[in-house]
């Protein structure tokens, strides 16, 4: 029996399961506090759970490791990034424009922060050779850039000129990040801001894949280290090495994916309940939204589950002003280095005292402190208050002494001239108000009528039902709901690997076995829609191996060895959509109507749902109907090409070159 293991780490925790895929539950949990003063940082955590888990289990049954991660989001708020040298490039007669969204544009990281860099612009009108390259990045050297950046007009079309500049950067050991790489959307600024934030934080991630890669080894697994992406997928070390900024929010996405691939819902809002922030996903349809990611007041070319973060949470400090509960956090017990006094004994909080400090440099001097007689210090939290007034239950992993919260809320009540309960009760509805208003906001904005309410993370039994009475939604605690971030990490790819004697340049049958792999990897969970595959050739015995991993698709039910989807529900999935009933196409599901075209996968997953068109004839005649005029440019329509088990977006190269058998589409989403 072999498992999976699962690692997120949180701003408070690092918390981990090893899940076995064919038992479908996890079998093993570790939990540690986030390491956030560790000389390594947080990836010490992540090692030191990989490591009991690994003594716990045994090391030859972890198949494979995926962590995700705060690094990227942190790096960025706190400053911890490298100073950027940006390398623009244009032709003329654009260059002042070329110049003004390269390298002229101001980056910002958190409110009035500016990254740090140093800046090249070159005149490729004639083109760009290897040494005037190498000179532009040895410029930036000597002017501290510590990672290089480089964004070119149109470089979506050709590349050469940013791939010579990476070279360049390479050859003397700097970072890069190139805007083509990182996204293939035209937008010049986007893509320049885009590549310089993922540079910026290359240097620490380089470190810290370095740090995970080593203690994984030294735990004696020997299976792939993966990294959670803020979609929802994953990306194998050398992915995360080169493009760290794919896995901003991608502990948010971890949580979302655990939710879908435990709960079957609809719609539903998805509560994240940590110690130190709550997390607010919506799921509309089974499916969660994506958007492009905005750091500071910029868009990225990152796409990612689109969620919203609050600094209120189940470690929440409570903060007092004129005798009077003012608010809740941001600042947590853990981070300000206190106890949460449920999870003391009530023994422990006789003859303590109680002020008002700022817990840390910068914090406002109304937080809620009792000094313990010991010389330790506690405070009063919101899962404190859960407890005090008994909403948390004896299973709940938020469950503490309601005599311990009691005697606690008692001290200050004291002070405030109020009874204990009447405390945590006013600590309670400041949550509720602040958390509510912004649930309402996901709500509406995601048009979601009733949905139901999906708690997890550490506080989920505490601020989940305050929540969920107070908004009148129905509430639901998943199995495993304080770790199911680490489970959505634990089940985020499907891998599908064989070999096979192939004669060399016997095309057919190297193509059939392709195919045969990525029906084996689409059988056992994986979406047809996001499917890569790698072939190697194996020189010393004449074969080739085919490796085909995927995500398992992002949506409700969504998990390894599922049922096929019921055909009812799928009739009533098309029909919400305005379609008539679905056909089969090869392992999709396929509807047409006027203009419209969805094609769903053979689990019920949605995988295109676009303005378009099945394309069987002139398929010339169709991509030229189909693509627009954008200024001086002329843009091919999106397409798509479902094959028996895998759906394909074409790029225009490859549009009329697509083969016989198939199905091709055209249109845009």
């Amino acid at each position: 029996m072999t498992v999976r293991v699962g690692v997120d780490v949180g701003g408070t925790f690092t918390k981990a399961v090893a899940f076995d895929l064919l038992a479908g539950h996890a079998v093993a949990e570790q939990i540690v506090p986030t390491t956030h003063e560790a000389a390594d940082g947080v990836a010490a955590g992540v090692v030191q759970v990989v490591t009991a888990l690994a003594e716990q289990l045994g090391a030859e049954r972890v198949e494979m490791v995926t962590h995700s991660t705060t690094q990227a989001v942190n790096a960025l708020l706190e400053g911890d990034v490298a100073m950027v040298g940006m390398v623009g490039m244009g032709r003329s007669p654009d260059l002042r424009k070329s110049r003004k969204r390269t390298v002229e544009a101001r980056i910002e990281v958190t409110p009035g922060r500016q990254l740090r860099v140093v800046t090249e612009f070159l005149d490729v009108t004639a083109g760009l050779d290897e040494s005037t390259a190498t000179a532009a990045v040895d410029r930036l050297v000597a002017a501290g850039a510590q990672a290089i950046s480089v964004a070119e007009a149109f470089a979506p079309d050709d590349a050469r000129n940013e791939l010579l500049v990476r070279a360049a950067a390479a050859a003397r050991g700097l970072p890069v990040s190139t805007s083509a790489e990182l996204t293939g959307l035209y937008g010049l600024e986007l893509r320049s801001v885009s590549a310089a934030l993922n540079a910026s934080i290359l240097p620490i991630a380089l470190r810290t894949a370095e740090v995970v890669a080593e203690g994984v080894a030294r735990a004696g697994i020997t299976g792939p280290v993966m990294v959670m992406r803020g979609d929802g997928g994953a990306t194998d070390l050398a992915g995360f090495r080169q493009a760290p900024a794919r896995t901003l929010y991608s502990g948010p996405a971890a949580s979302v994916a655990g939710v879908l691939r435990t709960v079957r819902l609809k719609d539903a809002i998805v509560l994240e309940v940590g110690g130190t922030s709550t997390n607010v996903a919506a799921i509309r349809r089974g499916r969660p939204g994506l958007s492009y990611v905005q750091v500071a007041s910029h868009a990225t070319a990152v796409r990612a589950v689109d969620v919203r973060v609050l600094g209120v949470a189940g470690g929440s400090m409570l903060r007092v002003r004129r005798n009077k509960v003012y608010g809740v956090g941001p600042r947590s017990a853990h981070i300000a280095g206190c106890a949460y006094s449920c999870f003391l004994d009530p023994a422990e909080l006789e003859g303590a005292s109680c002020a008002l400090e700022a817990p840390r440099d910068g914090d406002a001097a109304d937080h809620v402190v009792l000094h313990l007689r010991d010389g330790r210090r506690a405070a009063l939290t919101t899962t404190c208050a859960a407890n005090a007034l008994g909403l948390v239950g004896e299973s709940d992993y938020a469950a503490g002494s309601r005599d311990a919260a009691l005697a606690a809320f008692g001290i200050v009540g004291a002070q405030l001239r109020l009874e204990p309960e009447t405390v945590a009760r006013r600590m309670l509805q400041a949550c509720a108000q602040t958390l509510g208003d912004l649930v309402a906001d996901v709500m509406r904005s995601q048009r979601l009528e009733q949905p139901v309410l999906v708690a997890v993370g550490g506080g989920a039994g505490a601020l989940g039902r305050v929540l969920a009475e107070a908004m009148d939604l129905e509430l639901i605690i998943p199995p495993h709901a304080e770790v199911i971030s680490a489970v959505g990490d634990a089940l985020s790819l499907i891998r599908a690997e064989r070999e096979r004697a192939v004669e060399a340049g016997d095309e057919a049958a190297l193509a059939a076995f392709i195919s045969e792999v990525e029906a084996e990897a689409v059988s056992v969970g994986a979406s047809g829609a996001d499917l890569d595959v790698r072939v190697e050739q194996l020189s010393d015995r004449a074969a080739v191996r085919v490796t085909v991993t995927g995500a398992v698709a992002l949506a409700t039910g969504a998990v390894p060895g599922r049922h096929d989807v019921d055909v009812a529900d799928l009739l009533e999935s098309a029909a919400e959509r305005g379609y008539p009933p679905p056909v089969r196409e090869g392992s999709f599901w396929l509807a047409t109507a006027p203009d419209k075209v969805a094609v769903w996968d053979r689990y019920g997953d949605l995988v295109l749902d676009v303005t378009g068109e099945v394309v069987t004839t002139d398929i010339v005649g169709a991509v030229q109907r189909r693509s627009r005029r954008i200024g001086p440019m002329t843009a091919p329509p999106d397409a798509w090409h479902l094959s028996a088990a895998r759906a394909v977006q074409l790029d225009a190269a490859t549009l009329t070159t697509v083969p016989d058998e198939g199905t091709l589409i055209l249109g845009r989403e």
